[in-house]
C-alpha cells in the first residue's frame, strides 16, 4: 500500500508544527512534503531583540539540515494555487500531488489598511525593520 503524501504549505509555526506533529503520530506510514519559499525558518518571537543588538541571522534555522533528519521533504518554491479537484499544489516550478493538503501559509501586514501607519510609523514585522529600528534608536542616542 502506497503511503499517504501529507502536503504543507509554508514553513513557520503552523506548517513546521504540523509536520513535526504528524511525523510524530504517524512515524514512516506517511509521506510529509513541506514547500516554502523561506530557506529558513525565523523564530519571530525573539526578533523584538534586534533593534537592541541582536543579529537577525541568530535567529535563522536552516531548513534543509533540520528537516531530512525527520524524513520530511523539503522543496523551496513559491506556491501559486490550489487545484483542488485534481489535489495538486501548483508552485513556480512544480506540480505536486497529494492526498492531505495543510495551508499555513501565515500572516502578512498590510499597513496601507491603516491610514498614516505606512508614513509616519516604524513597524516591527520583519528583522529588515527590526534593523531599521535599531539605526533610528542608535542615531538618535549617539547625540547625548
Amino acid at each position: 500500500m502506497e503511503k499517504k503524501h501529507i502536503v504543507v504549505a509554508g514553513s513557520g509555526f503552523a506548517g513546521l508544527e504540523s509536520a513535526f506533529l504528524l511525523r510524530h503520530y504517524f512515524k514512516d506510514k506517511i509521506k510529509i512534503t513541506i514547500i516554502s519559499n523561506e530557506e529558513n525558518f525565523l523564530f519571530r518571537p525573539n526578533t523584538i531583540y534586534i533593534p537592541f543588538g541582536l543579529e537577525p541571522e541568530e535567529l535563522q534555522i536552516p531548513l534543509k539540515e533540520v528537516l531530512p533528519k525527520y524524513n520530511i521533504e523539503f522543496i523551496i518554491d513559491k506556491v501559486q494555487d490550489v487545484d483542488p479537484e485534481s489535489a495538486l499544489l501548483l508552485t513556480d516550478n512544480h506540480k505536486i500531488s497529494y492526498d492531505y493538503l495543510i495551508l499555513g501559509t501565515g500572516a502578512a501586514m498590510r499597513p496601507e489598511e491603516i491610514p498614516g501607519l505606512k508614513e509616519y510609523a516604524n513597524t516591527i514585522w520583519t528583522p529588515k525593520e527590526m534593523l531599521q529600528l535599531r539605526r533610528i534608536f542608535t542615531k538618535n542616542h549617539s547625540k547625548s
